[in-house]
């Protein structure tokens, strides 16, 4: 197996769109194994710099195949913060591009919150929006935004942005 298919292989195929947020995580973790040490210490801890003993990865999903890159996603919980995060590698298995796409972030009594939807059209939708632990959560504070996946495999924010 080449590196690319040792990476590939731990991700869950997926049909787009689909919906990333912590309220979904527990669905994923059903349809994927969990990561080996081995795949973590290869591949993630070369991806990912602030990783501990208390780090845990969840293997979400690959995206469709796309003509120059592969995408997937996985999860990665920290303390008081937990990332959706989407990589894309070249034919060869090297990182083309890495974003955090939604997240859950805890500061204090702060908690800032994102989703992402990614549609078949590769644009990542994205509503982001926090609130403090003593407040009800004001949706007319959150913010839209879009990130889109290039044909290179670069993953940018989208200068059309939503809405």
């Amino acid at each position: 197996m080449n590196k690319l298919e040792k990476i590939l292989h731990y991700f869950p195929d997926t049909e787009l769109p689909i919906l990333l947020s912590d309220d979904h995580l527990s669905e994923f973790e059903v349809e994927a194994d969990p990561f080996p040490q081995s795949f973590i210490d290869e591949v993630l801890k070369v991806w990912e710099k602030d990783v501990d003993e208390f780090t845990e990865f969840i293997p979400i999903a690959r995206l469709p195949k796309e003509e120059k890159f592969h995408a997937v996603i996985y999860w990665k919980g920290a303390l008081l913060r937990y990332d959706f995060i989407m990589v894309t590698l070249d034919k060869n298995g090297e990182l083309i591009s890495k974003k955090v796409i939604a997240s859950t972030i805890i500061n204090d009594n702060i908690i800032k919150k994102s989703v992402a939807s990614v549609e078949p059209d590769l644009i990542i939708n994205i509503i982001a929006g926090q609130t403090t632990d003593d407040k009800e959560y004001d949706a007319s504070l959150s913010k839209a935004f879009a990130m889109e996946i290039l044909p290179s495999g670069e993953i940018i924010f989208s200068l059309d942005g939503i809405g």
